[in-house]
């Protein structure tokens, strides 16, 4: 079984429009592209119904997807979306109940808005959904006790915490997302599954120690598809990576669909699936039961999909 663990539904009015306008202007140099070619493009990321995910998910061989909501509205310069967040997270929920057996929603709420630990209970219970996503870009560690309230509904339902991690767009300052503040939280609540998202980004060294040194961290190998243009690299980077932390506690993802413009889905899936031979003669080897567990079997674990 293959999951994504780490997607998102796109529409221009689920995030205020700074965020799309930094988005286009950093894509355009990231693949040397007009800015006005990739702003014609964006209309390709929006689709709240999940049909588009599906759709790359079924090109792709990918079983299920992890769908995760985002807050942003109380993040400074940014703005409230025109879709108040209680809607965003029945959107998603929304895609889950359209593709039950394919799509997965996690809530995204910023805990320091007014009931959130009452607003995360409503959609964990009501709307269905496995995890929580804390966005900390909008302004907020993770360490925050603001948060904690709704680490505790996480354990109370049994369902994981992904907090993202490492750099973030403009207008977003990502002081807020070193994974060093994320250790108290794995010390203070040891029985509740964490993922560090992009497995610490820029900060990778500092998410791969927390790792290693906390039994409940995982890291998400999201945004790390930019590596794969340099294939070597890439497969260095990842055997480095297993060798540093148990190829049990890492987990296959995508960030879904902000990247596919440079590598899509069913490329990022055969870059492991279809490792080249190139890379074994270079002495950089995976078995199968670290290929099965990354694409995976480890994230069944994690999201109670194993018997």
């Amino acid at each position: 079984m293959i999951i994504d663990v780490h997607t998102h539904l796109c529409d221009y009015d689920s995030v205020a429009k700074p965020f799309w306008d930094g988005w286009a202007e950093l894509a355009a140099l990231r693949v040397n592209r007009p800015l006005e070619k990739v702003q014609r493009r964006l209309p390709e990321f929006w689709d709240i119904s999940g049909d588009m995910m599906v759709k790359d998910m079924d090109a792709a061989g990918i079983d299920k997807s992890v769908l995760l909501a985002i807050d942003w509205g109380l993040a400074r310069g940014l703005g409230e979306p025109k879709l108040s967040i209680e809607v965003i997270n029945k959107v998603y929920a929304d895609a889950v109940e359209k593709y039950p057996q394919r799509l997965i929603a996690f809530a995204g709420i910023d805990p320091r808005r007014n009931k959130a630990a009452e607003l995360v209970d409503r959609f964990l219970k009501e709307y269905g959904m496995k995890g929580i996503k804390f966005h900390t870009a909008a302004g907020f560690y993770p360490n925050d006790k603001a948060c904690y309230p709704i680490y505790e509904k996480a354990l109370e339902y049994e369902v994981p915490v992904l907090l993202h991690t490492g750099e973030v767009l403009k207008p977003f300052h990502f002081k807020y997302c070193q994974p060093i503040y994320a250790q108290e939280v794995a010390m203070d609540f040891p029985d509740l599954p964490i993922i560090l998202a992009h497995t610490g980004g820029c900060w990778y060294s500092e998410a791969v120690a927390i790792c290693n040194n906390t039994t409940n961290v995982y890291l998400d190998l999201s945004v790390w598809q930019p590596r794969l243009l340099r294939p070597l690299e890439f497969y260095r980077a990842l055997r480095t990576l297993l060798d540093s932390v148990s190829w049990q506690r890492v987990l296959f993802g995508s960030d879904y669909p902000f990247l596919k413009l440079l590598i899509n889905q069913e490329r990022w899936v055969k870059a492991f699936t279809e490792i080249p031979d190139v890379v074994k003669e270079q002495g950089i080897e995976f078995t199968d039961e670290e290929i099965a567990g990354i694409m995976g079997g480890n994230a069944a674990k994690i999201l109670g999909l194993t018997g």
